[in-house]
Formats: C-alpha cells, sequence, structure tokens
C-alpha cells in the first residue's frame, strides 16, 4: 500500500510539473514580452515571502514555559519538580526549579481503650534551584548542554545541594508542546541533624532527567 501510495503522489507530480511546463510554453510563445515582466516581479517577491515567516517567528517568539520532570512524577516517593522557562536569547534558557509536598500529621483512632493518638510524622519538603541550557547545535535535533543548582530540604534537619552538569536532545511533539532529555553528571551534598548527631556525605553519579514543557507565550 505505502508503495502505490508514493506511485501515485509521484504521477501526480510529475503530471502537474509537466502541465505547468507546458502552460509556461505557451504563454512564452503568445506574449514573450509580458511573460519576461510578469516574472520579474514575481522573482523580486520571493524572498520577501520566504523571509516573512522567519521574521514573524523570531518576533512572536516563545518566550515563557512551564516543565515538568516527568521521571520525578513516575516516583511515588519523590518531590515534583516543576520548571519555569525563560528564553534569553534564541539558543539560552534561565529556568526556575520548584517542588513541594508535605506530608500531613497522623491521627490515630484506638477502639478499646477508645481514644486518639497523635503520631507526630508530619513533615514539608521543598526544592528550589536554578537551571540553564544552552544550545550549541542542531543536527536532526537541538542539542544543548547546561546545568542545574538545587536545595532541597527533606523535613526536619535533612538537606540537600545538587550541581548537575548536563547534555540535552530536545524534540518537538506539537506547536509550543517540547520533550527534552538530558544526561550527564551530578553532584549532591547531604547534611542531616539527629539529635546531638550531625551526618554529611557526597555522593557523585550520573543523572538524567525527562521534561516535558508548553511554552504558553
Amino acid at each position: 500500500m505505502k508503495k502505490i501510495f508514493l506511485t501515485v503522489l509521484t504521477s501526480l507530480a510529475l503530471c502537474s510539473y509537466g502541465f505547468a511546463q507546458d502552460d509556461d510554453d505557451e504563454y512564452e510563445e503568445d506574449t514573450p514580452a509580458a511573460s519576461s515582466q510578469s516574472s520579474a516581479p514575481a522573482q523580486s517577491s520571493a524572498p520577501a515571502a520566504s523571509e516573512a515567516p522567519a521574521a514573524s517567528a523570531s518576533a512572536g517568539g516563545e518566550m515563557l514555559g512551564f516543565g515538568l520532570s516527568l521521571l520525578d512524577a513516575l516516583d511515588d516517593n519523590g518531590v515534583q519538580k516543576f520548571y519555569v522557562t525563560y528564553k534569553l536569547g534564541a539558543d539560552m534558557e534561565l529556568s526556575a526549579i520548584f517542588g513541594l509536598y508535605h506530608h500531613g500529621e497522623t491521627t490515630r483512632e484506638i477502639k478499646n481503650p477508645s481514644g486518639e493518638q497523635d503520631l507526630g510524622d508530619d513533615y514539608t519538603q521543598i526544592q528550589l534551584g536554578v537551571g540553564f541550557d544552552f544550545t550549541i547545535a542542531q543536527m536532526l535535533l537541538p542539542i544543548s548542554v547546561g546545568g542545574e543548582f538545587l536545595f532541597s530540604h527533606w523535613g526536619e534537619d535533612n538537606n540537600q545541594i545538587t550541581l548537575n552538569a548536563m547534555a540535552g536532545i530536545r524534540a518537538n511533539l506539537v506547536s509550543h508542546l517540547y520533550l527534552t532529555g538530558k544526561v550527564g553528571l551530578g553532584f549532591d551534598y547531604f547534611d542531616a541533624e539527629t539529635g546531638n548527631q550531625e551526618d554529611s556525605r557526597i555522593d557523585i553519579g550520573f543523572k538524567t532527567n525527562v521534561i516535558l514543557a508548553w511554552f504558553f507565550m
């Protein structure tokens, strides 16, 4: 079916091209002077027509977008990371990163003897950070390099500082909607206090991320 469909399209294209050539020949035979005069404006207007979409795209380009980390969304135990991205230029983007999760305090009902007990297990998790991406090449898809700096508070006196250096590839799914895959190297510094004890460590490893972003302005 695909070969038949391609054959039909090719035949139609050749027929339309041959018909256009016949019309041009007849037109040139009837009024050669008029054809030369009418072709001149068409040639001069062609560059303007080709430049118009580029100008409109740059003038009304996407400036502000909202993104979601799909990997965090699939992780039930993690804070969901959201991105608000602003385009500094055609090849540069700056993102504000934030996440919030509050685990409420559990109230336990005791049947015998009757009563209630608060377990005191409530905590709040917060993530704040900034990200930067710079497009370095345009091959099959745009290729970018960038980084992220994150401060994460996991509740009580449990904090984390993250520095990621990543490269990414972006695909345009539909108008204003993009999917970006990233891979790189990450550094995580953990600091936690429990009573009179303080623990800290540094982790280094590969990082991945998949971000779905919609530019609405």
